[in-house]
């Protein structure tokens, strides 16, 4: 018989706790992605364009999920903390949305230099891109994303975890200690 030893234990948990965590995250960034990808095909539609491409929405969810998580990690992120709610969450939404127009910058710089393009070719595409209104829109809906998403994490922050999740789901009391 094996038996876990409490490191083993730990890492297990908090493995778990990630994973659910991870989970969670991508499970709100699919719906909003997919809420998005429908409002802007419905406006192509119109046009007779058919853009119901949910595949990319969701893979762009996943990905942006992990990056979340680990970027969560970094100190920066937590730099008004003690600050009122709507302070974080509007820092942490502006962040977050720079963070992710980085990684999708890395991410264009990469996918580049497997095609064997010059940084030259690379840059121009990205700043050919960035200054569409379509890419603007995307920053600004993505931060607005952000900003319940924010909000909820700091509530759940401040009230204990799994107070906010007690509230919606099972009472709709506070318990008091």
């Amino acid at each position: 018989m094996t038996q876990t030893t409490p490191t083993q234990k730990n890492w297990k948990e908090t493995l778990i706790r990630e994973f659910i965590n991870l989970g969670i995250i991508n499970l709100y960034l699919v719906s909003s992605f997919s809420i998005l990808v429908t409002l802007h095909s419905l406006a192509l539609v119109k046009y007779g364009i058919d853009a119901f491409n949910y595949g990319i929405a969701i893979v762009g969810a996943l990905i942006l999920g992990k990056v979340i998580l680990l970027s969560e990690k970094i100190p920066i992120v937590e730099r008004y903390q003690h600050q009122p709610i709507i302070i974080s969450v509007i820092y942490k939404s502006i962040l977050f949305t720079f963070i992710v127009v980085f990684v999708n910058i890395a991410e264009h710089l990469i996918v580049g230099l497997f095609q064997q393009e010059s940084l030259a070719q690379i840059f121009t595409k990205i700043q050919e891109q960035i200054y569409t209104i379509d890419v603007i829109y995307k920053i600004l809906c993505l931060f607005i994303v952000f900003i319940p998403f924010f909000t909820i994490r700091e509530l759940n922050k401040i009230l204990g975890k799994g107070t906010l999740f007690n509230l919606f789901f099972k009472s709709r009391t506070l318990k008091q200690n």
